[in-house]
């Protein structure tokens, strides 16, 4: 927690990691389950948006949604969603070729990457808190320069978060 509470957020380095974060991103959409699983949902998508669905189409939404469950699971990396301390998260980065060689091509080390997302989601969250009047004071262990980063840059910040939503297919 000290790393990250004296990890200092700049426009430098939330830069480097959406050069990261848009790496994974395209080389993910190389991978043939993360395309059939785009397809999936289109199709998915089409047919939940008609009125009517005859018997056969209703057959086929519950085939889509079943592979849809399926490829989810298998496309999700579990090691870094069980990854809680810096170094499981770092050795997570490390571990999957798509992450470590965004990463790279980031120039971004994948602890350093790990401290940023960690720094960037408790100043978000923090600075959510305090712009809504939940909170008047930070807590100690909470980097309030990060937070001032975060309310100084929303605009940006909103911006690129739309944009990776976007790169992920959530739209």
């Amino acid at each position: 927690m000290r790393e990250v509470a004296s990890y200092r957020l700049t426009m430098d380095k939330v830069n480097q990691a959406a050069v990261a974060m848009r790496a994974m991103a395209a080389e993910l959409k190389k991978d043939p389950r993360y395309q059939e699983l785009a397809k999936v949902k289109a199709e998915l998508e089409a047919l939940r948006k008609k009125d009517e669905l005859t018997e056969a189409e209703e057959a086929r939404v519950e085939q889509l949604t079943k592979r849809q469950e399926d490829l989810e699971a298998a496309v999700d990396d579990k090691s870094l969603s069980k990854s809680g301390s810096l170094s499981e998260m770092e050795a997570a980065f490390k571990a999957e070729p798509v992450f470590a060689g965004a990463l790279a091509k980031a120039g971004m080390p994948p602890r350093d990457f790990a401290k940023f997302l960690l720094a960037m989601f408790q100043a978000s969250f923090a600075a959510g808190l305090q712009k809504a009047g939940t909170i008047k004071e930070l807590p100690k262990e909470v980097n309030a320069e990060n937070v001032k980063f975060v309310l100084d840059h929303e605009a940006e910040l909103q911006k690129l978060q739309e944009e990776m939503k976007s790169l992920g297919g959530d739209e």
